[in-house]
């Protein structure tokens, strides 16, 4: 079982994992009321994690295309 300062440290991590993408999909067009539902959690085990919830399929395709696109930048081309 975890302790307190372990539960607050992830959810520290989820916290910011959280406002990071929240950034993000906000840069990329989204609005407001589609970002307002991600929420920081962190699992019995003590894993953070970023609770997205349903995103709009406009969003999602954006998303995919920026995490292709990003990807294709760190392929070893040689």
């Amino acid at each position: 079982m975890m302790d307190m300062q372990e539960w607050r440290a992830a959810w520290d991590r989820a916290q910011d994992a959280t406002d990071a993408l929240r950034t993000a999909l906000s840069d990329m067009g989204a609005g407001q009321t589609q970002v307002s539902h991600l929420r920081p959690a962190v699992s019995r085990k003590g894993t953070a994690w970023v609770d997205v919830g349903q995103l709009p399929a406009s969003v999602a395709e954006r998303l995919a295309e920026v995490i292709r696109v990003g990807s294709l930048d760190t392929i070893d081309r040689s």
